[in-house]
């Protein structure tokens, strides 16, 4: 009987830590400064071979994203809270407030930031060719 709720112990440990140790890992902070963690990553069934990604990531003040395209990639950012500013094609500057949504086509070069003061929330939606890559970085000539 001791041994058999040894093996229950080890096992529910295991679990627990399994979870625990999914979530850190969906939960990345990343060099910009921010956390993103994948909420879901489906399927799109009536369009054969797309799939969306939706995301939730916390940016404090100064966080920034490097400047990057979604291959033939939809992308829609939600800001739950706070504000993000978006850097688009020819130097537009787009601020996005907390329940306002902004929408970036596909191809489009762009990257977001918080330059605000406070920390801000958002949820990201993506529509995509499962054989692309989510992002891409731009790199450009100096």
């Amino acid at each position: 009987m001791r041994r058999y709720a040894i093996y229950i112990a080890v096992f529910v440990t295991g679990g627990v830590l399994g979870i625990v140790g999914s979530q850190v890992i969906l939960a990345q902070s990343t060099d910009g400064g921010y956390s993103t963690k994948l909420l879901l990553r489906t399927d799109l069934q009536n369009s054969s071979g797309q799939e969306v990604l939706i995301f939730s990531s916390d940016w404090p003040p100064g966080s920034k994203l490097p400047l990057h395209i979604h291959p033939d990639g939809h992308e829609f950012v939600y800001v739950v809270e706070g504000e993000q500013t978006f850097h688009l094609p020819g130097g537009e500057l787009k601020t996005v407030r907390g329940g306002e949504v902004l929408y970036t086509p596909p191809n489009t070069e762009h990257f977001g930031e918080n330059a605000g003061q406070k920390s801000s929330k958002v949820i990201v939606f993506r529509i995509k060719p499962k054989s692309q890559p989510t992002t891409v970085d731009v790199k450009k000539a100096q």
